[in-house]
């Protein structure tokens, strides 16, 4: 992961939601070669693009509540 400068403080939770976003649903993990969260059963039936589908599916979520 390359690292970031902040140039405003406002902009820390927004980068750090995102890498918690990228560890647990994007990346596999470096031991189990796994995704974490489809490793702890949760499995979003994410394609290629996992970042596209995630918004293509939180999206849906806004929509339907």
């Amino acid at each position: 992961m390359v690292p970031y400068s902040l140039k405003a403080l406002w902009s820390a939770p927004i980068l750090m939601t995102a890498i918690v976003i990228q560890h647990n649903f994007i990346e596999n993990h470096s031991t189990t070669d796994e995704v974490p969260s489809e490793r702890a059963g949760v499995n979003l039936e994410l394609g290629k693009n996992r970042w596209l589908d995630l918004i293509r599916l939180s999206s849906k979520e806004a929509c339907s509540s």
